[in-house]
């Protein structure tokens, strides 16, 4: 069978964040939230339109945009950095979003309306190198703008960015350099107007999320033959309560000249953080809450201020077949003073040493600084054979970037680190996360089977390594599927104990306590995981949102829900408990206005379904009231 031609295509890639998001969301959510939103309406996307642009996808904070021209891509660029400079003057400056955008031009992979490849990355890391407010674009961009657009670029040399094997030549337009540019002659030939195309593109979000609603279907209410408790214990409080110093391990560089590399430098990262978080005095921020920092240089003071942490971990790896070289330090934020740094040598065997030494020695950096700190061996059990670790590592990584394909390939190579070293307990943990989320996702045939699978694999590695974190979260995970809800509780409220920063532990948690019916509970983990990842995926902001509804906190709740719509403005659920949200908040011109919205987008939605898996009674008919004065 011949395999789908591969769709590649010559584009200039426009790559657009925002400096110092953490900060400002930290300092007025709802503020930065709104500002973001009428800078995408009124300048960033109608000018993407018009200079014959396509935006293949956003972030809560940024976008990657593809063009036919270099020439339309840096003209857009400069538009837009002008037009937000202009709506910025009357603005505080603590208050303004400012943005950097970097522009290349390169051949891209298509895939299901997504761009990829080394034109994309390096579009990424320009964006990275530029100054607030300014354009930073390739040496190729430059090339064929030079005679076209008269500004003035500043060479700023050539960089060695990461997972590009050549030097980049780098070419800057400052702020100054933007405001002095001369006016811009606008594109023609464009058939349709903006407010036309964002129609189209509003219809075809929905197509999509129809499409794609088969993944959701636990949280709709759709009917399962899971066993569940009648009866059970009241809900109690679960111990989530903030460690005293707080901690942030940036992902470590990867400075390896092999391809694919970056894999190991993230599950070490990964990995220091786990070890951190088994002592109960850190509170250690999760990696999915570092991401954003990956391929940056930020200083100590901004990731202070960004995350509210006092300390900061970064550091490389570089790694060949015969050697490892790890170099790591400690900073305290505040001062911006490095408490401790070291640089290690080993052979690939050692690796576990390794990160048992840095996690030791910057515990004993932290110990005069936090009372009883416990120094003890934190490191997870490491297994027998590096190579197991190696595909394990991999794994981890496939499973970061979750599609259909990744978590195929990843379950090849969680079962060949089990038959590589069948006492390994992660590569269990890894395989049954593997399971449990082909069951969630709709990507199983045989649902209860597989997430029974994934109950199994989770026993599998407690049996073999009962100290680990991410098996009792695994377990409890699973378990709050099959709604055996205190049984799953146990299994949280271990992983919690020991690992307080777990960030499996705690999703699971916010579930389990809400469908428990402990409301305030559920709040208290919600937040506690909105700590460790500021930017919660959609799942977990619709657990927090739905406790704030029932705990009548319908502000909370709206706050919550129209930040995951930014992300992912077609998810059912979060579309849905919006409406209730409005409702219990009292606004209800903006509750039937978001009725109407999930009725023409969602035909097949069910007011009796949706929260069903409420154990109290008289939480579902809470809900369901709300839904009902919503107008669903």
């Amino acid at each position: 069978m011949n395999e789908a031609a591969v769709e590649r295509r010559l584009a200039a890639i426009l790559a657009a964040d925002v400096v110092g998001y953490s900060r400002l969301m930290g300092a007025d959510e709802v503020g930065t939230l709104r500002a973001l939103r009428a800078h995408r309406s009124e300048v960033i996307d109608p000018t993407i339109a018009s200079r014959r642009g396509r935006i293949v996808k956003t972030t809560g904070d940024g976008l990657l945009a593809e063009f036919p021209s270099a020439v339309e891509a840096v003209a857009c660029a400069i538009t837009i950095q002008r037009g937000l400079a202009s709506r910025n003057v009357s603005i505080a400056e603590e208050k303004r979003l400012t943005f950097r955008i970097g522009i290349n031009i390169g051949d891209i992979i298509i895939e299901a309306n997504d761009i990829f490849g080394d034109g994309v990355n390096v579009a990424a890391r320009l964006e990275s190198l530029c100054e607030p407010g300014g354009v930073c674009i390739s040496r190729a961009v430059r090339d064929q703008v030079r005679d076209k657009l008269l500004v003035a670029l500043d060479d700023l040399g050539e960089h060695q960015v990461k997972n590009i094997a050549r030097p980049v030549r780098a070419f800057g337009l400052t702020p100054n350099a933007i405001a002095a540019a001369p006016d811009l002659p606008q594109s023609a030939g464009i058939a349709a107007s903006w407010h036309a195309r964002a129609r189209m593109l509003a219809a075809s979000a929905v197509v999509l999320s129809i499409a794609g609603a088969g993944g959701a279907w636990w949280l709709l209410g759709a009917p399962m033959t899971f066993p569940r408790h009648a009866g059970g214990m009241a809900p109690t409080a679960a111990p989530v309560a903030p460690a005293r110093a707080s901690i942030a391990v940036l992902p470590f560089a990867s400075l390896s000249a092999e391809d694919g590399s970056d894999y190991f430098a993230d599950g070490l990262t990964e990995d220091i953080i786990a070890a951190l978080g088994r002592f109960r005095e850190l509170s250690v921020i999760a990696r999915a809450g570092v991401l954003n920092y990956k391929g940056k240089t930020p200083t100590p003071a901004d990731v202070g201020h960004d995350l509210k942490v006092r300390y900061v971990v970064d550091g490389s790896i570089r790694r060949t077949p015969e050697h490892i070289r790890v170099t790591a330090s400690l900073t305290d934020t505040a001062r911006s003073t490095v408490l401790w740094s070291e640089k290690y040598d080993a052979e690939p065997k050692d690796i576990f040493a390794v990160q048992d030494q840095i996690t030791r020695r910057i515990s004993g950096a932290l110990a005069v600084r936090v009372t009883s700190l416990e120094l003890a061996r934190s490191a997870a059990k490491p297994p027998n054979n590096v190579e197991a670790y190696d595909l394990v590592l991999r794994g981890r990584d496939l499973l970061g970037r979750l599609t259909r394909s990744n978590n195929l390939e990843a379950r090849r190579l969680f079962e060949s680190a089990i038959e590589i070293d069948p006492t390994y307990g992660s590569a269990y943990v890894g395989l049954g996360r593997v399971h449990r989320f082909a069951a969630i996702q709709g990507w199983a045939q045989e649902t209860v089977e597989t997430l029974e699978r994934a109950a199994d694999l989770a026993r599998k590695a407690i049996e073999l390594d009962d100290l680990s974190a991410g098996a009792h979260a695994l377990l409890g995970q699973v378990l709050v599927q099959f709604g055996e809800y205190d049984r799953a509780l146990d299994a949280l409220k271990r992983a919690i104990d020991l690992n307080g920063s777990d960030l499996e532990a705690y999703r699971g948690l916010a579930a389990v306590l809400l469908w428990r019916g402990d409301t305030q509970g559920a709040i208290t983990a919600g937040e506690m995981l909105g700590r460790f990842q500021p930017d919660l995926s959609e799942p977990d902001a619709f657990h927090l949102a739905m406790a704030y509804v029932l705990a009548d906190r319908g502000a909370d709740a709206i706050r919550i829900l129209r930040q995951s719509l930014d992300r992912n403005s077609a998810e059912p659920n979060t579309n849905i408990l919006l409406a209730a949200a409005y409702a219990q908040a009292g606004n209800q011109p903006e509750a039937e206005r978001q009725s109407e919205s999930v009725l023409n987008r969602f035909p097949l939605f069910s007011r009796e379904g949706f929260g069903s898996l409420l154990r109290e009674a008289s939480q579902r008919e809470k809900l369901g009231a709300m839904l009902k004065k919503a107008g669903l």
